[in-house]
C-alpha cells in the first residue's frame, strides 16, 4: 500500500525512526566538524570535572540561533516516532531527555576537539530546542488537518494532492520569501532604485533551475487547492505577484534567475499536464527532482569566500556562516525541500520510493559538488528534506476522496 493512498501504510510508522536517524546523523556531523580528535584533552578534561560544562558562558547571538534550531527537528521526530508505542506523557517526555543526552554527550566530546567550544548554555539551548519540536508535534497532530498525501481515483488510478496543512507550511514560506521583512516601499523612488538594483544582478543558471523546481512545486501546490478550470489564472497571477512583490518590499530583489526560472516552469507546467481535470503528480516530482540535479551541479563563478571544503552545519547562513554561491536562499531552500518531500509523498514510481528517489538526489549533488568549481556542498538541503519528510508523515491519515 503507497503511503497516504487508501489508507495508511503498515511501514509508516518505522518513517519517523529513520528521518530521526538521519537527523541525528546531521546533528553529529554540523557538532562534531572537523572530526579532527585529541583525545588527551577529552582525557584532561574528564579528569580535570569538565569545567566549561559547570560555568554558564553567555553565547554569541550565532550559537544561540543555532542551539535554539538544531534541536526542533529531533524532538518533532521523536514524538512522531513514540505516537504508536508511547503512552501519557513518555512520548512527550522521551524525546526531550533523549535530546538533552544526546546534546551532553556532544558537548563531553567537544573537549576532544580544539576548534569546538563545549558550553553549558549550548546543553541548555538544545534541550530547549527538543522540548519546542515536542510541542510542535503535539500542536500539529492536533490540527484539523489531512495528510500530505494523495489519494488516488480507483477507476482511473490518477491522483490528486491533497490541499490541507502542506499548502499552509508552503504558502507562508513563499509569502516570506518574497515579502520578508513585509516593510513596502512606500515611495516611487525606492521602487525605481529596486528595479535598476533587480537589473544589475547576473544571472544564475543553477538558481535558474532551482527557481524552475520551486515553481513547479507552486504550481503542483495551487492545483491541489483550486479547480482545475482556474487553475491557469491562479498560476499566472500567483507568478506575477510573485515577482513584482519583490520589488514593492524592502530588503527584496527581482533576480534574473526568478524570472527566467518563472518563464521556464509555465510551459513545463504545461507540458506536464497539471493544469488538467486529471493529473497525476509524478511527472512533477520527476522534472523538480531533474532540475534540482541541474541546478546542484552547475558550476558557479568564483570561490566561496571564507568556506571550509563542506558545510556541515544545515541551514548556515541564517547563523551567519558561508553558504553555497550557487544555491537559492534558506527560506527558498526551505520551501523546495518541504515541496519536493511532498510531492514525493504524492507520487508513484516502480522500483525506489519517491522519497527515496529525492534523498538519492541531494545526496548525490552534494557529495559531487566535492568537485564542482564554484560549489559548497552542504548539509541543508538535505535538512529541508528530513523537515518536509517529517511533516508529512506528522500529518493525520487523509479522508479527502477526488
Amino acid at each position: 500500500m503507497i503511503p497516504g493512498i487508501g489508507g495508511r501504510d503498515p511501514a509508516a510508522p518505522r518513517l519517523p525512526v529513520w528521518l530521526l536517524v538521519g537527523w541525528i546523523a546531521l546533528v553529529l556531523s554540523a557538532s562534531l566538524y572537523p572530526f579532527d580528535w585529541d583525545w588527551g584533552r577529552l582525557l584532561a578534561g574528564l579528569r580535570d570535572g569538565l569545567p566549561r560544562l559547570q560555568v554558564w558562558t553567555p553565547p554569541s547571538r550565532r550559537d544561540t540561533v543555532v542551539n535554539l534550531l538544531l534541536y526542533v527537528p529531533f524532538g518533532l521526530l521523536g514524538a512522531l516516532a513514540l505516537d504508536a508505542r508511547g503512552k501519557g506523557l513518555g512520548r512527550l517526555v522521551w524525546p526531550v531527555a533523549g535530546a538533552a543526552a544526546l546534546s551532553l554527550a556532544v558537548e563531553i566530546a567537544q573537549h576532544a576537539l580544539p576548534p569546538r567550544d563545549p558550553a553549558l548554555a549550548d546543553w541548555v539551548f538544545n534541550t530547549v530546542s527538543a522540548a519546542a519540536g515536542v510541542v510542535l508535534a503535539v500542536v500539529w497532530r492536533a490540527l484539523p488537518h489531512s495528510r500530505f498525501g494523495v489519494v488516488r481515483d480507483p477507476s482511473t488510478g490518477r491522483g490528486a494532492l491533497d490541499a490541507g496543512a502542506a499548502l499552509g507550511v508552503l504558502a507562508a514560506l513563499w509569502i516570506a520569501a518574497h515579502l520578508a521583512p513585509f516593510v513596502p516601499r512606500l515611495r516611487p523612488g525606492r521602487v525605481s532604485a529596486a528595479i535598476e538594483a533587480s537589473l544589475a544582478l547576473e544571472l544564475s543558471p543553477s538558481r535558474v533551475f532551482a527557481w524552475l523546481a520551486c515553481y513547479l512545486v507552486l504550481a503542483a501546490g495551487l492545483r491541489a487547492a483550486v479547480r482545475w478550470r482556474s487553475f491557469w489564472s491562479v498560476l499566472l497571477s500567483a507568478t506575477l505577484a510573485s515577482l513584482g512583490l519583490r520589488l514593492l518590499f524592502v530588503g527584496q530583489q527581482l533576480s534574473p534567475d526568478e524570472v527566467l526560472g518563472a518563464l521556464i516552469a509555465l510551459p513545463t507546467v504545461a507540458l506536464l499536464g497539471i493544469g488538467r481535470l486529471r493529473w497525476d503528480p509524478t511527472p512533477a516530482f520527476r522534472a523538480a527532482c531533474l532540475a534540482v540535479l541541474v541546478a546542484g551541479l552547475w558550476p558557479s563563478a568564483g570561490p566561496v569566500a571564507g568556506a571550509t571544503d563542506t558545510a556541515w552545519l544545515p541551514f548556515a547562513e541564517l547563523a551567519g556562516a558561508a553558504s553555497d554561491p550557487g544555491s537559492l536562499p534558506a527560506i527558498e531552500r526551505l520551501f523546495l525541500g518541504i515541496g519536493l518531500a511532498w510531492l514525493a509523498w504524492g507520487s508513484r514510481t516502480r522500483r525506489l520510493t519517491p522519497l527515496l528517489i529525492v534523498f538519492a538526489v541531494a545526496a548525490l549533488v552534494e557529495f559531487l559538488q566535492q568537485w564542482v568549481p564554484g560549489r559548497l556542498p552542504d548539509t541543508t538541503d538535505l535538512a529541508a528534506l528530513l523537515i518536509g519528510a517529517a511533516l508529512v508523515q506528522a500529518a493525520p491519515p487523509s479522508t479527502h476522496r477526488p
